[in-house]
């Protein structure tokens, strides 16, 4: 047996689910907490953004988590930990990382770098509760 595979974390769908969920409101929460430290006397910029972060969890992210919460329920058990997200939500993780990076570089108004923080923060909080939902109610009845 090769050893990569031998080594491989392997877990059930519903802790992959679980996990999902948990880093999708950790990350959100510590977003919220940042951006909101920034905008909190500029509440024009804290209102947009928490419009804006309302927005992006209703029209983009809550369709990413109900694929992956039908994706995680569709594989056969056990599953390598590494496919807790779909390719293409890793390279989104990686835009928003490098995005995220970018709006702290000197001369960037640090009112963008928390408008950012907080609506991606308050999207990432409001859609994960379809992940959690996936993982309290097991795989979608047909």
């Amino acid at each position: 047996m090769d050893v990569a595979k031998r080594l491989a974390i392997k877990v059930d769908s519903r802790v992959l689910l679980g996990l999902a969920a948990l880093i999708w409101l950790l990350v959100g929460m510590s977003l919220i907490i940042k951006g909101g430290q920034i905008l909190a006397w500029q509440p024009l910029w804290l209102l947009s953004a928490l419009a804006v972060g309302l927005l992006k969890a209703f029209l983009l992210l809550d369709r990413l988590a109900r694929r992956n919460v039908l994706r995680l329920h569709a594989y056969k058990t056990p599953i390598f930990i590494g496919r807790l997200f779909a390719a293409r939500t890793w390279i989104i993780i990686a835009v928003m990382i490098v995005l995220g990076r970018l709006l702290r570089l000197p001369g960037v108004a640090p009112q963008l770098s928390g408008f950012f923080s907080l609506a991606v923060g308050l999207a990432l909080v409001v859609a994960s509760r379809l992940l959690w939902q996936g993982w309290f109610e097991g795989p979608p009845r047909p």
